[in-house]
């Protein structure tokens, strides 16, 4: 009996399941990840979720580390203000740029020095893609550069000319305080 190739079946079919949602998926679009040291085949849409949380995971356990008193004395502004304080400055694109050719980097070795991709780091120095506040924190350690500014309010600037008071109406809270400026004088 002779064989054609129809009747050899494929050690490996084209199809096969993803382990985690079930999913049908081509074998070349699989991606393989290890969870716990289990050997997982992901379809592409579970492979970003485990690898989005991956990620998250590494940057809590990066950050809940203790930090020595060196790097601590270097950044005693952040540690105790909320990240929605900051703003990123405007010419961030040029900063990060320049910054990157001064050390003699590619685009490449920056993205995996903060653990981006290539195109991220390419939108940001071109100007299409602001940075998170926590990516700009990244950039910030790895280029050794400032990228964060604290966001001043325009309406609360320049109007503490009185006693505190951030409007110009006059409030009960500066009437007493010029009572008792004028009493003690």
């Amino acid at each position: 009996m002779i064989l054609g190739k129809a009747d050899i079946v494929s050690p490996k079919p084209d199809i096969i399941h993803c382990e985690m949602c079930g999913r049908p998926m081509r074998r070349r679009d699989s991606k393989v990840v290890y969870i716990e040291g289990a050997r997982l085949v992901l379809c592409p849409q579970c492979y970003s979720r485990v690898a989005k949380r991956a990620v998250r995971a590494e940057v809590k356990s990066a950050t809940t580390k203790k930090v020595s008193a060196t790097r601590a004395a270097r950044r005693p502004v952040r540690r105790g203000l909320r990240l929605e304080n900051y703003e990123v400055v405007e010419d961030y694109a040029k900063r990060v740029r320049e910054a990157r050719e001064r050390l003699g980097w590619t685009q490449r070795t920056l993205a995996e020095a903060v653990r981006e991709s290539e195109n991220v780091i390419k939108r940001i120095e071109s100007g299409r893609l602001t940075p998170t506040i926590e990516l700009a924190m990244k950039l910030e350690k790895v280029l050794g550069i400032k990228l964060l500014e604290p966001i001043v309010d325009s309406d609360f600037t320049g109007s503490l000319d009185r006693v505190g008071s951030p409007s110009k109406e006059l409030t009960l809270g500066d009437i007493v305080s010029i009572r008792r400026r004028g009493s003690k004088e």
